[in-house]
């Protein structure tokens, strides 16, 4: 019997926040050479976990969860496909048809591995990130008792000789980040409306990831790092520079913005819950991908973190792209099942172009006050 699940447009994951004692460990070597920096990496045991993904019984069901309209997917097909018979493949998608969340739980897991010859090691720094997400909990870090039969699938199939053979168009991807991303821009608008600073940002992307993407912040010693599971740079030869721009800057803000705008909510909380509790006013609960969104304050967040862009938007870009951006992101997100997208956005940018509020924790008292009145 087929295994499907319906995969959305993006599915914005974050990874449960315990003791990050455990989770993760900077010392004051990895702090100095980190602080105040951006990094592009197609890591390669993640990406190592993403072409075991798309060798799955699961992902030929759910096409959507692998971007595969490229050659590069052809070729990693073309390559590894023989090999879908080793236990991890098996063990990947038993997983999955668990529970879908397990690509966030696996993929999370593995930045804090790499390759010692043959051998998968690991780092030190992130020992255990991905600890849970939406409804997945995992009590242990499921990748050491993996290590064996990920290192048997990546002998056999002479995965690291192909990932070598990548190495240009890796670059080329990460280059394009470069190019189009802008995160020195958004991470300088977003810091300078939140009392709260990030040190470092690492976006950790693959030419494998669709549409799944998730995000979490780590701190240790003082220092604060970011976290970014993004797909990479999409160019749609049919907008203007100006709006592809636009638009994959819009897919990495919405990610980074929750880092700072859950540390405000949680001070509302009683707040948003007794608003946003009437979930059926919120969310067209028929559709599928609200699931993932489980709760009043994870509902209020979306609405919230792509409603930032949208200011975002307003202070950077020329009205027409503005236009193009508001009605993008409410087409999306009505699409998504978050019903009152165009009235939230509208109401938003109204508080926020009449107040010139510098801090956004200064515009929840108005947005929950209309919210209230829906």
């Amino acid at each position: 019997m087929k295994f499907k699940i319906l995969i959305v447009l993006i599915v914005v994951c974050f990874f449960k926040t315990y003791a990050q004692d455990y989770e993760v460990h900077f010392d004051k070597e990895y702090v100095e050479e980190n602080n105040k920096n951006v990094s592009i990496e197609i890591n390669e045991i993640q990406e190592l976990i993403y072409i075991i993904f798309a060798n799955t019984e699961f992902a030929k069901e759910n096409p959507r969860m692998v971007k595969s309209d490229t050659e590069y997917y052809d070729e990693m097909i073309k390559h590894f496909s023989k090999y879908t018979n080793l236990p991890i493949v098996r063990k990947f998608d038993k997983l999955l048809k668990e529970n879908l969340l397990y690509y966030f739980v696996l993929a999370g897991n593995a930045y804090g591995y790499e390759f010692k010859d043959k051998n998968i090691v690991p780092i030190g720094v992130y020992n255990f990130p991905a600890k849970g997400v939406g409804n997945l909990e995992v009590a242990l870090n499921p990748i050491p008792e993996l290590v064996i039969d990920l290192e048997e699938f990546a002998k056999k199939s002479n995965y690291r000789k192909f990932y070598k053979q990548n190495a240009d168009y890796y670059s080329s991807l990460k280059q394009d980040y470069q190019n189009y991303a802008q995160i020195d821009l958004q991470t300088k608008w977003l810091q300078n409306r939140f009392d709260y600073k990030i040190n470092s940002f690492r976006v950790l992307t693959s030419p494998l990831i669709s549409s799944m993407n998730a995000t979490q912040t780590f701190e240790d010693n003082n220092f604060k790092e970011t976290l970014l599971f993004l797909p990479t740079i999409k160019n749609n030869d049919d907008l203007s520079q100006k709006l592809n721009k636009a638009i994959n800057t819009r897919v990495i803000f919405t990610e980074i913005d929750h880092n700072y705008v859950g540390k405000v909510s949680e001070k509302f909380t009683e707040r948003i819950d007794s608003i946003f509790k009437q979930r059926e006013k919120w969310v067209d609960v028929n559709n599928k991908g609200t699931q993932y969104y489980p709760t009043p304050i994870k509902v209020f967040d979306e609405y919230l973190t792509w409603g930032l862009f949208i200011l975002y938007a307003n202070d950077n870009y020329e009205q027409e792209i503005l236009i193009e951006v508001v009605d993008n992101i409410n087409e999306i997100l009505i699409d998504r099942g978050f019903s009152k997208a165009k009235a939230f956005n509208n109401k938003l940018l109204e508080i926020y172009k009449t107040n010139k509020k510098t801090h956004i924790s200064d515009l929840y008292p108005e947005i929950l006050k209309w919210s209230s009145e829906q």
